[in-house]
């Protein structure tokens, strides 16, 4: 296979995606690539719809994307054409003018970073600046820096971690996407490692055990205490609710995420209102939203790196066809 492919491959396999299942496969054919939701790791009691997947495909698409074009390739992008209708199907052709590196250089290095923030200030410019790299047709991104909305948030974070641990699905599904240890994360590449999230390396069944008998109280504690400590916190909404909105609000995601990165802002998700739908549809009225459907919710603001979230080599990902 082309080594450059597999490279741009490479990158687009960076993206975030959802309890970092990791839900994407490549398949290559000359200078075409396929990307496929990968339907075995999708999450059927937070994600019942493929919802949080197919954004999560949007953004390994922006980053593949953006990695081809700095090494000397233009796009051709269809998405669930009808010969092919799970796929996003990207053509690859030689172009002699590269993009700007700055977004390509914070592929690397973005993530996640779900620590409490610095209770810092963000310059107008810069926030004006993730407002730009998140805007894109049919999609919005609503900020919010002032205390009233922010405060409005925590409630729904409160609320949508209530019903979720109260479901004792949704519980096990998170413990099995946990990766409570360094032996677990080295092992699977893949899932929630406890590390990223600040807390000790546990044996599963320590780990486990904590996680099945909590209401969700820690959790929403530690969320307030993290909000307040960001600068603000953002929406993403999108006019339609199919997958071509998710995918591209994936994709607008993702600029958002590697421009913060270039800026030295972190971010981190905060999708519990979104994922419980009597709280999504609360939303709606809350914020004025006039038919828009939020699509990811998050916080950001200044922080410290944290420990990176593992991927899984690229053999896994990719075939022929």
């Amino acid at each position: 296979m082309n080594s450059q492919i597999l490279e741009i491959i490479r990158y687009a396999t960076l993206a975030p995606s959802g309890h970092n299942t990791q839900p994407w496969k490549f398949a290559i054919k000359d200078n075409t690539i396929r990307i496929l939701p990968d339907f075995a790791r999708h999450l059927a009691i937070v994600d019942p719809d493929d919802r949080e997947l197919f954004i999560s495909l949007g953004c390994a698409l922006e980053n593949l994307v953006i990695a081809a074009q700095q090494m000397g390739y233009a796009d051709e992008t269809a998405l669930f054409p009808a010969n092919d209708p799970d796929a996003i199907v990207v053509r690859l052709n030689e172009s002699k003018t590269k993009s700007d590196s700055h977004l390509f250089d914070a592929i690397p290095i973005r993530q996640s970073t779900r620590n409490e923030y610095a209770k810092q200030k963000i310059p107008t410019d810069d926030l004006q600046k993730l407002e730009q790299a998140s805007q894109a047709p049919c999609i919005s991104a609503l900020l919010f820096t002032e205390n009233q909305p922010i405060e409005s948030f925590i409630e729904y974070v409160k609320e949508g971690n209530r019903q979720q641990y109260a479901d004792k699905h949704f519980v096990e599904e998170l413990i099995q996407w946990l990766r409570f240890n360094d032996d677990e994360a080295l092992q699977r590449r893949d899932g929630l490692s406890t590390r990223c999230s600040g807390n000790p390396s546990t044996p599963r069944w320590l780990g486990s055990f904590f996680v099945g008998g909590s209401n969700g109280d820690d959790q929403t504690e530690k969320d307030a205490k993290n909000i307040r400590s960001s600068a603000g916190m953002m929406l993403f909404v999108s006019e339609r609710n199919d997958k071509a909105a998710w995918v591209e609000t994936g994709r607008a995601y993702e600029r958002y995420a590697l421009t913060a990165t270039t800026l030295n802002i972190k971010s981190a998700f905060l999708n519990q209102p979104i994922e419980v739908p009597t709280l999504r549809s609360q939303l709606q009225t809350r914020f004025n939203l006039a038919g828009a459907y939020p699509q990811l919710l998050l916080r950001f603001g200044y922080s410290q790196v944290m420990p990176r979230s593992l991927r899984r080599p690229i053999e896994a990902v990719i075939g022929r066809g």
